[in-house]
């Protein structure tokens, strides 16, 4: 019998390796795509509202005027607008910093879990 078309071991592994990694990259995909475009939508939702309720450019124009004049007074102009704000702007606000923090969560968290699978499991298997 000829062996040159029974596949080694090393090229069978490396076969293994390149489909598992294929298998995890959809199954993060499916995973997160899902979970991301809800996140995004929402967050879009909600930065629409707050533009509807707050003139941005003129925060943001005072906000800069506030910084460039006295860098260290950033903070209380931040505090101070979002204290004197109407409710309904501070509920918007605060949706949209839990909002990004759950995005970014998600974000690190898929492309720590396809570095630490790839890295440990799919390198070894690779070889």
């Amino acid at each position: 019998m000829n062996d040159n078309f029974l596949p080694s071991a090393s090229s069978s592994r490396r076969f293994r390796g390149e489909t598992l990694n294929r298998i995890y990259r959809i199954w993060l995909f499916r995973k997160l795509a899902p979970v991301l475009a809800l996140e995004i939508g929402i967050l879009s939702l909600l930065l629409y509202a707050i533009a509807k309720r707050v003139f941005v450019e003129r925060v943001v124009d005072n906000g800069m005027g506030v910084f460039f004049r006295s860098p260290s007074g950033i903070f209380s102009f931040v505090v101070g607008a979002f204290l004197h704000a109407p409710i309904a702007t501070k509920l918007i606000t605060a949706g949209i910093v839990i909002l990004i923090a759950l995005l970014i969560r998600l974000l690190t968290q898929g492309v720590l879990r396809f570095i630490l699978v790839k890295e440990n499991y799919f390198s070894r298997i690779a070889r």
